[in-house]
Order: C-alpha cells, then sequence, then structure tokens
C-alpha cells in the first residue's frame, strides 16, 4: 500500500488541514457503525449456536433483529463504513507522502479486510433468512409426517452449519481484523517515532498499538450494549417484545455497556501517558477530560434505565455515548494534526516550489519577498534584535531555536503564546516558504546582534 504515497502530489499547508478534517469526519462516522458491525456479529454468532444447541426461541429472535438491524441494507453498510474507510486510506496517503509511517499500509488492509468481511456478512444475512425459511417450510412438513425422523428438521440442522456459520465466522474475523489494523493505524499516524518501523508485525509488540486496540475494542463493546438496548427498547416504530425476551436483552445489554464504560475512562488515561509530546497538546487535554466526564454521564443513565426501565434514559445514555466517542475520535485526530505539522510544512514547501515552477513556465511574473524584506514589513513593529518592544527581544528568544529552524517555523505559521509577560503574537498569515525565509534571516542576525550588544 506503500505506493499510494507515491501517486500522492504535495499539498498546501490549507489542503493537509482539510485533509485531517475529511479523516475526522470518515473516523466518526465509520468507528461507531463497524464497532457495532463487529460487536453485533461475533454476538450473532454466539447465540445462533447457542438457538442450536439449547432450541431456545429467544436466542433465535435476538440473532435475527440484530443481524437485521446492523446490515440494515447494503446503502447503509456502504456509507457508514466502505466509503468512510477508503476516505481514510486516501487522505491518509496524502498525509504521510514523504514519511517512513505505514499507517497507510496499515488502513489500506483494514479497507481490504472490511470489505471482505462485510461481504461475508451480508452473505451469511442472506443465508440466514433462507435458512429461516427453509426451516418454517421444514416444520410444516414435519407436522404432516410425523413419524419421519430422518426428514426435513434433521436435514436443515446438518445443513445450516455448513452454509452459513462458516462464512459467519470468516465475515466475523475478517472484520474484527480490519478494526484493530485501523485501531494500529490511528496509533501509528499519530506517534512519530513509530513511523521508523519498516514491518507492520514489529509494530504489534509497541505498547502504544495495543493501548488503542484495546481502546477501540471497548468503545465497540460499550457500543454494542447501548446500541442493543436503544435499538429494541427506545427507537421508534419498534414493536412491543415478550417478557422474557426483554428481559434477555436487557440483561445483556446493560452487562456490555457498564463493561465498556467502566473501563474506557483508565485506558482513555493510559493511551494519553503514551502520546509522544511531539503529538500533545491543551485542546488534547481538555477533550480527554470533556470525554470522560461524558462517560462518567452515559453510565450514569444507563443505571437510570436499570432502575426506573424509562427509554428516556437509554435514548440519552446512547446520544451521550456517542457524543463522547465523536469528541474521543477527534482527540485521536488533533494528535495526527499536531504528529504531521512538520512534515505538513515540507510538503507546503514542495507545493510552493511547483507552483512557482508551474507560473514560471506559464510566464506569470511572482514577486519574491526576501527575509528582511518579511521582517521590515511584518516582524519589526514588535520586534528588535536588540531590546524589548512590544514583545521580546530576539537574542533571548531566537538562540534556543539554533539548528532547529523547522520549530521556529513552525511556531512563526502557528504561533502560541509561550512568555507569560508579553502579549500573545498574532498570526501573520505567511506562506510556509516565506516563514521560512525569515526565520533564516532572523537566524543569521542574532548572532551578530549579540556580539554587538556584548561590546
Amino acid at each position: 500500500m506503500e505506493f499510494l504515497k507515491e501517486l500522492a502530489i504535495p499539498q498546501s499547508l490549507e489542503h493537509v488541514r482539510l485533509l485531517v478534517l475529511i479523516s475526522t469526519l470518515s473516523s466518526i462516522v465509520f468507528v461507531p457503525y463497524v464497532s457495532f458491525v463487529l460487536g453485533s456479529s461475533i454476538l450473532f454468532l454466539w447465540f445462533n449456536r447457542k438457538r442450536h444447541l439449547q432450541e431456545n426461541a429467544i436466542f433465535l429472535k435476538f440473532a435475527h433483529e440484530l443481524i437485521d438491524t446492523v446490515l440494515f441494507n447494503k446503502s447503509v453498510v456502504t456509507f457508514l463504513a466502505l466509503l468512510p474507510a477508503f476516505s481514510l486510506v486516501i487522505s491518509y496517503a496524502q498525509i504521510l507522502q514523504g514519511t517512513t509511517s505505514l499507517g497507510v499500509s496499515l488502513e489500506g488492509f483494514s479497507f481490504l479486510f472490511l470489505l471482505a468481511g462485510l461481504i461475508l456478512l451480508y452473505s451469511y444475512k442472506y443465508t440466514f433468512r433462507i435458512q429461516e425459511i427453509v426451516g418454517t417450510y421444514q416444520q410444516l412438513l414435519q407436522k404432516q409426517t410425523p413419524h419421519d425422523e430422518q426428514g426435513p428438521t434433521t436435514f436443515h440442522r446438518e445443513m445450516e452449519p455448513q452454509s452459513t456459520i462458516r462464512t459467519g465466522r470468516y465475515g466475523t474475523f475478517f472484520t474484527l481484523i480490519a478494526f484493530i489494523l485501523h485501531a494500529a493505524a490511528i496509533s501509528v499516524t499519530s506517534n512519530p517515532a513509530l513511523w521508523e518501523n519498516d514491518s507492520i508485525f514489529s509494530l504489534f509488540i509497541s505498547l502504544d498499538v495495543w493501548l488503542k486496540i484495546i481502546e477501540l475494542l471497548l468503545l465497540g463493546t460499550g457500543i454494542t450494549g447501548i446500541g442493543i438496548l436503544f435499538f429494541t427498547f427506545a427507537w421508534e416504530g419498534k414493536k412491543e417484545q415478550s417478557e422474557e425476551y426483554s428481559v434477555f436483552v436487557r440483561k445483556l445489554g446493560i452487562r456490555l455497556c457498564m463493561i465498556g464504560l467502566l473501563t474506557l475512562p483508565l485506558v482513555v488515561l493510559f493511551n494519553i501517558a503514551a502520546v509522544p509530546d511531539a503529538a500533545l497538546s491543551g485542546t488534547i487535554y481538555s477533550l480527554t477530560g470533556f470525554v470522560i466526564i461524558l462517560f462518567f454521564l452515559a453510565a450514569h443513565c444507563i443505571y437510570g434505565y436499570y432502575k426506573s426501565l424509562q427509554s428516556v434514559s437509554i435514548t440519552a445514555g446512547f446520544v451521550l455515548f456517542l457524543f463522547a466517542t465523536v469528541i474521543l475520535i477527534t482527540s485521536d485526530n488533533v494528535a495526527l494534526g499536531t504528529a504531521i505539522s512538520r512534515n505538513s510544512l515540507l510538503q507546503a514547501s514542495t507545493h510552493e516550489k511547483s507552483m512557482e515552477e508551474l507560473k514560471s513556465k506559464l510566464g506569470v511574473a511572482s514577486v519574491a519577498q526576501s527575509g528582511e524584506d518579511i521582517y521590515t514589513a511584518r516582524c519589526f513593529a514588535c520586534h528588535l534584535f536588540d531590546r524589548k518592544k512590544v514583545g521580546p527581544p530576539y537574542y533571548e528568544t531566537i538562540p534556543k531555536y539554533k539548528g532547529r529552524k523547522a520549530e521556529l517555523v513552525s511556531f512563526i505559521l502557528n504561533p502560541v503564546k509561550v512568555n507569560p509577560g508579553y502579549p500573545p503574537m498574532p498570526n501573520q498569515g505567511l506562506r510556509p516558504a516565506e516563514a521560512d525565509s525569515v526565520a533564516s534571516y532572523i537566524l543569521r542576525k542574532v548572532p551578530a546582534t549579540v556580539s554587538q550588544s556584548i561590546k
């Protein structure tokens, strides 16, 4: 899948930010739905097997409603799973071009496994429906021929494991692999320290990767539980259920919800502790705190439903859980945007050079400003080299950037408040090439200015 990065073209800084936004929106759609599909398919396999062993009509009904809900139709599967997954592959290929990160390969293989898994699960759904029709017909025949003990019912029980269970197992397995690879891709793309790994298998010995996998699996557990409760007891148009069936679904859904909600905050905190400094920011800490609060409120709503059996509690818990999931995914992509900032500057610089070459070929003249010109026009109003003005003198602040020009360029493009004794620096709206030029000029001038001030 690394060839996709070779096909990508350098993007401007604005386009890179747009790609990060697209990957955020795609993940917001992709993660909750595929989590629900994965959790539901596992439950479907389990209870479909149990209903054969125990001949329990409740298990059959639950399995039937579960597969119909999660795989409602092909359009839902396409727009909530396949298109977002493909969008993530393309976005990562653009964002990570020029790096050695295997994030694109991980996301690409995730898409292929997901495609295979969903095709098999859809086949499983239709085969299951056909088996139900055949089973009903065979029961009618057996009533007419009660003495034929080796008749249609026996044939149905022998036929189903071969034509249905195997397809469902493969579909669930491929979907699980796709989900794990997606979790690994998120961890790798937001951690530049993992970009140097040249093997997908070597990444899976990293604690960071496994923490993200565990986080998403627990998220899927919670989403599956609260989704079962919501679509059974709160979704509009649902029919009245028998008391025995309602008790069974309620116990299962609450159990899954609480497993997710009670363990997720701890895993989220471990994940934050594992995030590298290059990807951390105050925004991530704020979003993480908000996520933990929302998980707590969602757990409170589920407990309220357990005590009162009011569907409004389920609806509130469902909304809060989804909102927490959205913010958690946003936090991951904020870390991604921070981690790729340096690579984004390199892409933007290459993009500008290619645009300048194109303009030159087309005979379009462009006015180039030197670093000194930009300093005089933009920086001189607030900064001097040897003494304080509106901002601090350069001889105090610039020496720390010696040999780290990329960080100075990044600060010029995206200034943040550092020194509490001075007002925050406004964004000057410079292009990456202009920021690079003025950074080079300042770094050259500071040593001379310092030596003059010493004399």
